[in-house]
């Protein structure tokens, strides 16, 4: 059994068409206010560190264990080499699967295209 550790960024692309509201709304989803939100709906660790830092946080016996575990985990890092074959393999499934295939050989082919 291994522990992973993971982190949450949340980016802009330097070619969006709309630069500015692209900031706007990554900023808006990273505030204090929001990720403490997101906490006390989900229970998920904000990853504003302010937010973090909170009573209620802290509290949060799953977040504690979490915490105490991080020293020993192992980062996770996850890169071009998965998101470009998710991304190609999740367009084609919302294009509607235009050709047809066969979806156990899609997933088997973005799995060989993601471990290669």
């Amino acid at each position: 059994m291994a522990s992973f550790a993971g982190f949450k960024y949340y980016g802009v692309n330097s070619h969006t068409k709309y630069p500015e509201w692209s900031q706007k709304l990554a900023a808006y989803l990273t505030d204090y206010d929001n990720q403490l939100a997101r906490f006390e709906a989900v229970g998920e660790c904000p990853s504003n560190v302010e937010a973090s830092k909170t009573d209620a946080v802290q509290q949060s016996v799953a977040i504690s264990a979490l915490q105490e575990q991080l020293p020993y985990a192992t980062v996770q890092n996850v890169y071009e080499s998965f998101w470009d074959p998710m991304s190609a393999f999740g367009c084609y499934l919302a294009s509607g699967n235009p050709d047809n295939k066969n979806l156990q050989e899609l997933l088997d082919k973005t799995v060989e295209d993601i471990t290669k």
